[in-house]
């Protein structure tokens, strides 16, 4: 299967927002706010540096500190790499389950949507 850029760049992006979901806490205040307006609200550089008080060149910074910072803590601590493996071990039970018992399978999909 062959990714265009632009699925390159979302799958990207939504790795660095799930690093955001695990890490977030470990950023500073002021790198939570800018990295939270400029994501999560949209706003451009501008807009958040006005927001904080600041210089477009700073919310700057502060957001690729915090990417910087992001990369590093998954680095040391690899929460994300673990979450993954739990779910690709899930992955193959359940297949390894719809292989024995596809009947099975189907009674526990869903319990799991109840």
């Amino acid at each position: 299967m062959r990714t265009t850029k632009e699925e390159e760049i979302l799958a990207k992006r939504v790795y660095i927002h799930d690093l955001y979901d695990l890490y977030a806490p470990l950023l500073t205040e002021k790198q939570r706010e800018a990295w939270e307006l400029h994501e999560f609200e949209d706003f451009s550089l501008a807009e958040a540096a006005e927001k904080l008080g600041t210089s477009r060149q700073a919310v700057s910074d502060l957001i690729g500190r915090s990417r910087e910072r992001l990369d590093e803590l998954e680095t040391l601590l690899g929460f994300h790499r673990r979450e993954e493996a739990l779910e690709e071990e899930i992955r193959e039970l359940r297949r390894q389950v719809d292989a024995v018992s596809p009947s099975r399978s189907k009674s526990v999909q869903k319990a799991e949507e109840n």
